[in-house]
């Protein structure tokens, strides 16, 4: 499943460049330096040509939004179906969290949140277990 903090909303690439952590930080500027030719020919692509720096920067993150997508709809069948199985207080809450995402990201975000939902449940049985209460299924 996807990483997502369940109280956030989606960040903008400002957001999580600011939360850079210093060891990022410095295997980034190790990357740049080793990789002199890239780096240049992003810089200058930035200068001369900044609408076209855009599409390209944009275009990573459609490909990185598409394999999304696509690893979310092979895992959405399974995900809905446990949804399904739930108590009506779950599955308020998962549609509730879904709706506060953009159009877009609404299908990654239900298949995301479910994950986030079983593993709570998950877990809280394991506790409930561990303290000797017994969980029927």
């Amino acid at each position: 499943m996807f990483n997502r903090s369940s109280t956030s909303v989606p960040q903008t690439d400002d957001d999580r460049f600011s939360k850079v952590t210093p060891e990022v930080d410095q295997r980034l500027n190790e990357f740049i330096k080793t990789n002199s030719r890239l780096t240049s020919h992003y810089t200058e692509l930035v200068k001369a040509h900044p609408e076209r720096a855009v599409r390209t920067l944009m275009l990573n993150r459609m490909f990185r939004h598409e394999a999304e997508i696509r690893i979310a709809k092979n895992l959405a069948p399974g995900a809905m179906e446990w949804l399904e199985k739930q108590t009506p207080e779950v599955q308020q809450r998962v549609h509730e969290r879904v709706e506060r995402f953009s159009p877009m990201n609404r299908e990654k975000a239900l298949v995301d949140i479910i994950g986030e939902e079983r593993n709570k449940l998950d877990f809280s049985r394991r506790e409930s277990q561990s303290q000797g209460h017994a969980i029927t299924q």
